[in-house]
């Protein structure tokens, strides 16, 4: 019996054995087949952000090829010497960490008929449904290097939560109309499941759909203005200039990789579809709960973006700025920058844009200008209180509210433009008074 049990433990040792062996081939078959369809589909070079390797792998303690700046001073990194910026901004600063953007800011080559844009853009994100399914199951290796979680960074659902409550409790709250309540309830759980741990993904979200709410603005205004009903073309400005501020904003994200999986990308797209035409339909019935609802989400923005500094400053601290954010806050032509912060005169922000830290207190406070000037719109909307841009010159005429008060401007203008021309010049006649004319000299 012993003999007998030994020789069948034995058999049945070399057949697991076997089994696995088998079982190891097959999959690097599956691996080696995988990978080749990936070589095959994905072109060379072209490889979409979230497809890229990490540039984290360049940042190095103390490297003696690297040119440190500002923020890996103070942070202990350098950067790699190994070329031009990976932004895709043309700047010839030392290689960013980061991921390139420059596709994602372009997104395409150049403006197409909408189906060829749209086969374009299903076979690339055909594409990387394989590879993120090809990690998902373990067929292909994930890149541990590459953003967003080579940062380490966190958010805590309930410190959110509680962020909010204390704002509400200090006055800080929405009146906003119950549908417009509720839906941003279901909105915030939906979040809070979605994206648990997974703040530079939850952004990325944000962003896509913070950006949408101008684009339906902006659409009604031409629509007003194009059927002679009204026309706010200061008003367009401003939202103009805002959803150039969450562009950047979004671009940031993408830098940080928070659009690195197929399925967030599916949801953010398809979810900023439906949020456009949702809005054209509320700006339509009423302007003033459509800026409310917006009111809503960046307050909310606000109590994120902060809670999240709060949780990793030190973290951020020790990480350099994407070049997309040291472009936009602090370099090039800052006229859309001043222009979105209603309440401020233009100039008088200029944030520093050393560290990551900078960037997200940066974005905190943009959103917290976005609450701002959401309410000054449904000020607007209701009382009528104009909101202009902050380069907007008023006129001498804009304080005229009667034809008498401005038949006084007209006279005053025509005084001053005689005086200045002298008694051999041209005179400028007004009123029914006068019975001088030009004369033809």
């Amino acid at each position: 019996k012993p003999s007998c049990q030994l020789v069948a433990t034995r058999a049945g040792a070399h057949g697991n054995r076997d089994l696995h062996a088998r079982h190891e081939g097959l999959r690097n078959e599956m691996t080696s087949f995988t990978q080749l369809l990936l070589a095959f589909t994905l072109p060379p070079l072209r490889l979409r952000p979230h497809l890229a390797s990490s540039r984290l792998a360049r940042l190095t303690m103390a490297d003696e090829r690297g040119v440190a700046t500002d923020s890996t001073k103070r942070s202990g990194f350098r950067f790699s010497s190994g070329g031009a910026s990976s932004d895709g901004l043309g700047d010839s600063k030392p290689s960013s960490p980061y991921l390139p953007i420059s596709e994602g800011y372009l997104d395409g080559d150049k403006p197409d008929a909408a189906w060829a844009l749209a086969a374009t853009n299903f076979v690339k994100q055909g594409r990387t449904i394989l590879s993120q399914i090809g990690e998902t199951v373990g067929l292909l290796p994930g890149d541990p290097l590459r953003p967003p979680a080579c940062l380490g960074l966190s958010l805590s659902n309930e410190a959110v939560k509680e962020a909010e409550r204390r704002r509400e409790a200090a006055g800080g709250s929405v009146d906003a109309h119950p549908v417009s309540r509720t839906l941003y309830d279901v909105g915030c759980l939906l979040l809070d499941n979605l994206f648990d741990q997974r703040p530079i993904q939850r952004f990325w979200f944000l962003e896509i759909i913070a950006r949408i709410p101008y684009f339906s603005y902006v659409s009604m205004l031409h629509l007003y203005e194009s059927f002679g009903w009204w026309r706010g073309p200061e008003l367009r400005k401003v939202h103009n200039a805002e959803e150039w501020n969450e562009l950047h904003h979004l671009l940031i994200m993408e830098a940080l990789g928070g659009n690195a999986q197929w399925s967030d990308r599916f949801l953010g797209y398809h979810v900023a579809f439906a949020y456009y035409w949702f809005l054209l339909g509320v700006y339509l019935c009423s302007p003033r709960i459509a800026y409310q609802f917006m009111e809503l989400l960046e307050a909310h923005a606000v109590d994120t973006y902060s809670t999240f500094v709060k949780e990793n400053r030190e973290r951020l601290s020790q990480l350099p700025p994407p070049a997309v954010a040291r472009s936009y806050y602090t370099e090039g032509d800052l006229y859309y920058f001043d222009d979105f912060q209603v309440d401020r005169k233009p100039g008088s922000r200029r944030p520093a844009c050393d560290s990551l830290l900078d960037v997200f207190e940066n974005i905190a406070i943009d959103e917290g200008e976005h609450v701002k000037t959401m309410r000054a719109c449904q000020d607007y909307a209701v009382l009528g209180k104009v909101v202009v841009s902050p380069h907007a010159v008023n006129s001498d005429t804009s304080s005229a509210t009667s034809d008498e008060e401005r038949r006084a401007l007209w006279k005053q203008w025509a005084e001053e433009v005689n005086q200045l021309g002298g008694a051999a010049g041209p005179r400028v006649s007004f009123g029914a008074e006068s019975s001088e004319e030009w004369p033809l000299k």
